[in-house]
């Protein structure tokens, strides 16, 4: 919506039609939660049972049970791959407002969300990538071929921002006519996957270390926590008056190290299941079925 009400602006800041189409978008979400979710009491599976329900426990307790996250190691190893999940966005989103006019913004925005959506079902295929029996291996792998793309684009932008030096006082507002866009306009799609494929990779290795649902989601909303103040440490970054390359360097580094640790915790923490560490997930015979041929594969691989 934004780059086709953008496409022939001629001025140098985002029309008020733009964000009132994004206020009414949002907005919307307050009533289709308050018409169109169920509650999980009245779901059924196919077989007529319900879901497995949990007593609720009350703040103090839950606030016990966050408290003993923080003695994981596990965990503390993976702080720096939650707090380097979303920095391409502040990185990215900064660079855009500066090089580029109205036009070229929106249509780098675009391309960078569509990325994302590429990124999302390229690394689902990854993750769950049943021709690798093994866990473990897919982790790996997994991590390994994130990192070329991350490293790629770090180092790749790197090199633009050496090419393409700017005054902030004075910016060039280059339109996608221009010579140094498409260099941009390639970064801008590797740093669009780079946005979700670490992020998913940091919650698929998390998600790994529990199969019980009242963890699981203790663990999502520490990893949302700890993104959101990787996020706005970025923030803080460009805040403070660094330069685009001292920007770049500070979250390639949180990234780098990030793969390091996530690429250690995946060769070292993954098995093939958690359902023997004897925890409370509440599990179907089919679900048994499924831990023993993925134990089996991991055997046989």
């Amino acid at each position: 919506m934004a780059f086709g009400i953008n496409f022939n602006a001629n001025e140098l800041q985002v029309p008020i039609s733009v964000y009132i189409v994004f206020i009414i978008l949002m907005a919307s979400a307050f009533f289709v939660a308050a018409f169109c979710i169920v509650s999980p009491a009245k779901i059924r599976r196919r077989d007529g049972t319900p879901l497995a329900q949990y007593p609720h426990e009350g703040l103090w307790e839950e606030l016990k049970r966050q408290r003993l996250l923080f003695k994981d190691w596990r965990l503390l190893a993976m702080f720096i791959p939650m707090f380097a999940s979303e920095v391409p966005i502040i990185v990215i989103s900064s660079l855009n407002s500066l090089y580029f006019n109205i036009r070229t913004r929106s249509l780098n925005s675009l391309m960078f969300n569509l990325m994302q959506i590429v990124g999302a079902i390229w690394i689902g295929l990854m993750l769950d990538n049943w021709k690798i029996s093994s866990r473990r291996t897919r982790g790996v792998v997994t991590v390994a071929t994130v990192a070329v793309i991350v490293i790629a684009g770090w180092i790749g932008l790197t090199v633009w921002l050496y090419r393409n030096p700017m005054d902030p006082l004075n910016p060039p507002l280059f339109d996608w006519t221009d010579g140094p866009f498409g260099g941009f306009f390639v970064l801008n799609l590797i740093f669009g996957m780079n946005m979700v494929i670490y992020q998913v990779t940091v919650q698929w290795i998390i998600s790994s270390f529990t199969n019980d649902p009242e963890q699981l989601a203790r663990l999502a909303g520490l990893v949302k926590g700890v993104l959101a103040g990787g996020v706005a440490a970025a923030f803080g970054t460009e805040a403070a008056g660094l330069t685009q390359l001292n920007v770049v360097a500070y979250n390639f580094t949180m990234q780098a190290v990030g793969l390091v640790l996530m690429g250690i915790i995946a060769w070292t923490c993954i098995t093939a299941t958690s359902y023997k560490n004897g925890e409370s997930a509440a599990s179907s015979s089919v679900e048994a079925e499924a831990v023993k041929d993925m134990e089996k594969s991991d055997r046989d691989s």
